[in-house]
């Protein structure tokens, strides 16, 4: 199979980036797990126009308008990328299945997993009962009682607990085994946080409060409104270290989406853990236009 572009990874920064091609008439086949980072959760926020909208539902709306512009989506999962073999400028995606696509340009946006403190029922509830983002959740648990319980991604923790108090007056911090620093307690307490140093040993669904938690704190259960936790980023770069691109801090390095890597290009959370949905997919169509744009001008220069 040979194309214009081969997108790997169909969440919103994939999507987006493979409905811009299409309509830019070019050739485009975006290869998709179909495993989302936001599967987990039941309602987005932030998007304009779709607030509460399920990102399922509005990714495969997104898909079904590619398609209306001529692309095409493999299911499937891309394990390899490398040079073509001639002299001729492109990319070979290998797929598990053994398929080969040959692309002038690829993108990646194979995002990221959210790596989870080890607390027993907190995987269960994350994306429900659990979140990370006081932006993408933060007005939803306004003047409620929070729990932050403390995760594998301290700075962040730490930041994420004292946000949330721009939202509310009532948040309660288990570090939860996290070493933590004089300088972020004084901060914690001055915001009015109140740390607690029991251990977290699990989390079940509260039947007081819709959306609720219960906290198994050892001797005794507490309940909130609602909880946070600060995962550990880590990106889904496996392909794109494997074809040579060159890492800088622990994360590929991209200018403007583009790789070291000539013809590879990267778009939202596999390189960058901030983008929200509306970031991503503004992510992904900006590389896009600039991967059809080089397209354009090699053509030109031919």
């Amino acid at each position: 199979m040979r194309t214009d572009v081969v997108i790997i990874g169909g969440g919103f920064a994939g999507t987006s980036a493979a409905i811009t091609l299409a309509r830019a008439n070019r050739s485009v086949v975006l290869v998709d797990s179909h495993q989302p980072r936001n599967r987990f959760s039941e309602h987005s926020h932030g998007v304009l126009g779709f607030e509460s909208a399920s990102p399922i539902q509005m990714l495969e709306s997104g898909r079904r308008e590619f398609q209306s512009f001529g692309g095409e989506i493999i299911s499937e999962k891309a394990k390899l990328l490398s040079p073509f073999e001639d002299d001729s400028s492109g990319w070979k995606a290998e797929l598990e299945s053994g398929e080969v696509i040959y692309s002038r340009h690829v993108i990646v946006a194979t995002g990221i997993t959210d790596d989870l403190p080890d607390v027993p029922g907190l995987e269960r509830l994350w994306g429900s009962r659990v979140f990370h983002c006081p932006y993408c959740h933060g007005y939803e648990v306004k003047n409620k009682n929070l729990a932050v319980i403390g995760g594998k991604n301290p700075p962040f923790t730490f930041r994420i607990a004292m946000l949330l108090t721009k939202w509310t007056d009532r948040v309660t911090f288990y570090p939860n085994g996290l070493e933590l620093p004089k300088e972020e307690q004084r901060r914690m307490e001055s915001l009015g946080i109140t740390i607690e140093l029991n251990l977290v040993q699990g989390v079940t669904e509260s039947e007081r409060f819709d959306g609720g938690v219960v906290l198994d704190v050892g001797q005794e259960k507490r309940e909130y409104e609602a909880c946070f936790t600060g995962p550990e980023f880590v990106p889904n770069d496996s392909i794109l270290r494997k074809a040579g691109c060159a890492v800088e801090n622990g994360w590929i390095k991209a200018d403007s989406g583009m790789t070291s890597c000539e013809g590879i290009w990267a778009a939202g959370n596999v390189i960058s853990s901030p983008d929200q949905m509306p970031q991503a997919m503004g992510a992904g169509a900006a590389v896009a236009i600039k991967v059809d744009q080089k397209m354009f001008d090699e053509d030109v220069s031919c």
